[in-house]
């Protein structure tokens, strides 16, 4: 039990580190906003086209850039001031959001603006995601990484409960375009916190031109086995996890005849999963020197719980699966975008984190449309059995025939940089 505590409590020292702890705050309350329009953007789909194909179409313009982008993303946010680069993709979200929010208080019922609307976020996600995951190494130190990383993603998790649940009150109380008006506001928060924390980054002089650079990733990966495989953990969760998540809204519709109030809970049930996720299971992950064999059973367990949820029709139970399929996503997530730093040069932290981030989020397209389809077919909950099927195939793959994953332990990180 003290063991159990102490690695409890261990989880939250790079909290110490004032700049980590002012970003963090800012990133919780803007993160809160983002997966409140996220819910808000799935019922305006579905309410507008009652097709599950649209979700799934929307889902992957969304994700589309990161696949075309990111091997000039990566590259540039290791040539440039990563806070001044947040700074800038931020204010973009934030008026993309807000002029959402304008759109449908007109009064739109077609879903072209809704697809430029998440072709332009897509465009700014693409430079957010690996220099953000980069800026958290920048302000902890690759000694502190590993935590560091797993706190964001409590943020993000707490953000993923408060959200969507949120959403789902305010759209049902009020309307779809107050969720969207809400999260441009929110995101006020973060880029007043990016304003004031000052990080240290090793910057990659330029040289070459920026395919030259991620080429010089991309050969890296190839060197690197271990970084491929955590690569295929991120990619699993990414096409079974999230894409199976897209269907909240038919199956609320559908299966258990409830509106966007239970969207919300459904999607804010995955938020609480993973911040039980975080705070129980994660510190134990990182105790385990074998992190190959520790994510393989992550993955295992989310697929066999997406199996299980795709036969239940009654709420509490639906509520429960996604819960407990939803509670390894950040320990992979977290886990692998941390790892990947630790076995990168510093200086190629954000174009490794781009290949990352280009694989799993720039396929996700590929998962959204084909569980679009799949739903649409053959109904919501074939989708999430189906997905659910792929991912112990490919746990039990890694568990069982890959014993160079399986038995990989981790070593230990160098000193931290200056914690101040």
């Amino acid at each position: 039990m003290p063991t159990t505590r102490s690695t409890f409590l261990d989880s939250f020292t790079p909290l110490k580190n004032v700049n980590y702890r002012t970003y963090l705050m800012g990133q919780g309350v803007s993160l809160a906003g983002t997966f409140m329009q996220q819910m808000a953007l799935q019922w305006f789909v579905w309410e507008i086209t009652q097709d599950t194909r649209w979700i799934g179409i929307v889902a992957a313009v969304t994700s589309a850039p990161t696949f075309f982008l990111m091997p000039f993303s990566g590259a540039i946010a290791d040539r440039v001031d990563r806070r001044k680069l947040l700074i800038t993709t931020q204010i973009a979200e934030m008026v993309l959001a807000l002029g959402m929010a304008l759109l449908i208080f007109m009064g739109i019922k077609v879903v072209w603006p809704v697809l430029i609307f998440a072709l332009l976020l897509g465009v700014s996600a693409s430079f957010t995601f690996p220099s953000q995951g980069a800026f958290i190494g920048d302000l902890s130190g690759m000694a502190e990484i590993r935590k560091s990383m797993m706190l964001y993603a409590l943020a993000i998790e707490i953000g993923r409960f408060v959200g969507p649940a949120l959403a789902g009150f305010v759209v049902a109380q009020f309307n779809t375009a107050t969720a969207f008006l809400l999260n441009g506001l929110s995101f006020g928060a973060v880029i007043f916190t990016l304003s004031l924390v000052r990080a240290e980054q090793m910057r990659r002089p330029p040289s070459g031109n920026l395919l030259q650079n991620f080429g010089e990733a991309v050969r890296y990966v190839r060197q690197q086995p271990r970084i491929a495989d955590l690569l295929v953990c991120s990619l699993s969760i990414m096409l079974f996890v999230f894409a199976s998540l897209q269907m909240a809204a038919p199956i609320a519709d559908l299966v258990l005849n409830g509106g966007p109030q239970l969207v919300g809970y459904m999607l804010g049930a995955s938020g609480a999963g993973a911040v039980v996720g975080i705070l129980v299971i994660a510190p134990q992950v990182q105790r385990f020197e074998r992190a190959g064999a520790a994510l393989s059973v992550a993955l295992l367990w989310s697929g066999l719980w997406l199996i299980l949820t795709s036969f239940f029709t009654w709420s509490p139970l639906t509520l429960l699966g996604i819960f407990c399929f939803s509670l390894n996503i950040p320990v992979v997530l977290a886990s692998v975008a941390a790892l990947i730093q630790m076995l990168a040069p510093p200086d190629m932290r954000a174009r490794l984190l781009s290949v990352s981030t280009m694989l799993s989020t720039g396929a996700q397209p590929l998962g959204a449309l084909f569980v679009g389809w799949i739903g649409n077919a053959f109904g919501p909950l074939a989708a999430l059995r189906v997905n659910g099927f792929l991912m112990v195939t490919i746990a039990l793959v890694l568990l069982l025939l890959h014993r160079e994953f399986r038995t990989w332990k981790v070593n230990r990180a160098p000193a931290p940089l200056n914690p101040n």
